[in-house]
Formats: C-alpha cells, structure tokens, sequence
C-alpha cells in the first residue's frame, strides 16, 4: 500500500497529540544521529514530512543551511512549519541531480510500495557524499492488534517489512549500511476504545478488507483487553528500525 494523502489529510489537526510512537521515531532518530558526531546536516530533504515533528527536532539539535519538507498530505504542510514546502509523490521528486546533502525520513517508508522506485529517487537527488537517515515500522508493530484482529474480525493493519527486507534493497541499490539498529517500544492506554481513537486521529490505519459488525467491534474491544491487559493498562507494541546510509563509491 502507498500512503494515501487523503487519509492523513482528513486528521492533519488531529495528528500531533496523537502521533505518540512516531514522536519516540523520530527522537530516536535525532539521537542516532547526534551520537554518530552529526552537527551540521546543511541542506536537507525530507520525506513524509508530515506536520514538522521531525524538523522541528533537527532544527532544536543540529545547524543547517535549509530543509526542504515535502509530503503528499497537502492539510498536512499547511501544519508544518517550514517555508519550504513541496506537495508531492515522494515516488516521484521534483528535484535535480545532487541536490541534497542529506535526506531524512521518519515514520513514511513503511507505507511505500515501490521501494526500488523510492531508493532510485533518493540516490538521483542526494549528493555523492549525501547521508540518508530513517526510521521505519517494522513487522511486530501493532503485535497484539494483529493477534485480537484474526480473532474477532474487526480490524485490519498494514503488512510491515522485516529489517532485512530494507538492508537487501539499501545494498542492491548501492547505498553503505552505516548503522542498523531495531528497537521495540510498547506504549500503553486507559483501554481499547482510547487506543483506537488515537490511532484513527494519526491516519495512519488500514481500510478493512471486508465489512465489520458492531458485534466484531465489542469482541475485538473485550479480547484486547482480556488477552493483553496488564494492570488495567493496554499495551501497544511497536518494532522500529533505524538506518543511516551513505552512497558506496563509485555508485
């Protein structure tokens, strides 16, 4: 599935108090980043920018020349803060050769199809001595959803790729591993009814692949919360890789 904008589109003002795991993404990824002696990223490029969450952190911990913020939610750039903003397929960028010192991602590939396509683009558009850094969903996200899902029928979620999946396309597309790193994180909420409203407001969700009932919702609610509960609370997991890679030579 690639990322629908109008999905995003429809919660762009809901997104931001929602969007706890993509806010630990992206941290994380800073953090990354900051830890392998990155200070200054120059001229950046991201992709399924989204609100800003992610370059609003770059612009807190690291000196640059500009970002570039481009995303295929047009409500979504109207809340982001950058004044450089491009409405787009990130399948299809609108920029030069070797236009970017830098290209960022937080939260976005997993939704990609096309991964060759998306990687090609990456490479035309980054400089020879370019840095790409990613965070992305991995399979295991959403585990217990998963779970409750294939019981009740209520539900659906999107079919996420094992880390090695993106390390065989980073290599075949000529790019350096300069680390890999998975991380599994599990956030927890006052029940079942509140997780999947704050799910819903992040758009980031699935459209069902057949009718639900009233009486699949009730019996996904109740065995989420039978299966999973730990004291009172419910707990979502979710699997995230984090990548920085860099062009190989010659490439």
């Amino acid at each position: 599935m690639i990322m629908f904008g109008n999905n995003f589109d429809k919660v762009a003002e809901y997104y931001n108090n929602n969007a706890h795991a993509q806010k630990i993404a992206a941290k994380r990824l800073i953090e990354i980043l900051k830890g392998m002696g990155e200070s200054n990223l120059q001229s950046i490029l991201e992709l399924g920018a989204g609100n800003g969450i992610l370059s609003n952190l770059i612009k807190n911990n690291f000196d640059y020349e500009n970002i570039i913020s481009t995303d295929l939610a047009y409500n979504f750039l109207k809340f982001n803060g950058e004044p450089l903003k491009v409405q787009c397929n990130i399948s299809k960028l609108p920029f030069k050769n070797q236009s970017f010192d830098n290209v960022i991602s937080s939260s976005t590939l997993q939704w990609i199809d096309d991964l060759d396509k998306l990687l090609k683009e990456i490479k035309h558009v980054g400089k020879k001595s370019f840095k790409g850094a990613f965070s992305i969903f991995l399979k295991g996200t959403f585990y217990e959803m998963d779970k409750v899902s294939k019981l009740t029928g209520f539900g659906n979620i999107l079919a996420m790729k094992e880390s090695r999946y993106y390390l065989e396309n980073f290599y075949k597309h000529g790019f350096n591993v300069d680390f890999c790193h998975e991380e599994k994180h599990t956030i927890f909420f006052d029940s079942v009814r509140e997780f999947l409203n704050s799910h819903k407001r992040t758009g980031a969700t699935v459209k069902a692949k057949k009718p639900t009932t009233k009486s699949n919702y009730n019996s996904f609610l109740k065995y989420y919360k039978k299966l999973f509960s730990i004291k009172n609370k419910i707990p979502v997991s979710y699997n995230i890789g984090y990548y920085i890679i860099t062009k190989q030579a010659g490439k």
